[in-house]
């Protein structure tokens, strides 16, 4: 009898583990609402800066803002230096830029270093 009402413990647990790996993925405190300039970052800038709350926290929310002025001359100038980033570069200058910079900037802001979001634990 103890037996069987092990496996049977075992099976429900089983179920139930199945069930949570298949739910929508709770949205933390820190989630942004902003998820297109979300998917604009994580396209084009997390390979190599980490998920948005991580490169985020590079910057002030001022310091964002003056990155991203006078047609992203700051952030073309910290590319150049290096060689593996020169598609970075053609993103910057391009048109497709132009038309995500705004929520992608507003995105990156909101997990400025100084803003009210920056997560302390992942």
């Amino acid at each position: 009898m103890k037996i069987i009402n092990k496996i049977n413990l075992y099976l429900i647990i089983m179920i139930s583990l199945s069930f949570n790996l298949n739910a929508e993925k709770i949205r933390g405190e820190y989630a942004t609402k902003n998820l297109k300039g979300q998917d604009y970052y994580l396209k084009n800038c997390s390979s190599c800066h980490g998920e948005g709350s991580r490169g985020g926290n590079i910057a002030s929310i001022r310091e964002w803002k003056e990155f991203f002025s006078k047609n992203a001359s700051e952030l073309i100038y910290f590319h150049e230096e290096d060689n593996s980033t020169k598609n970075v570069i053609v993103y910057l200058k391009g048109d497709e830029f132009k038309k995500q910079s705004k929520l992608m900037l507003e995105f990156l802001q909101e997990f400025a270093y100084d803003s009210e979001h920056v997560p302390t634990c992942n």
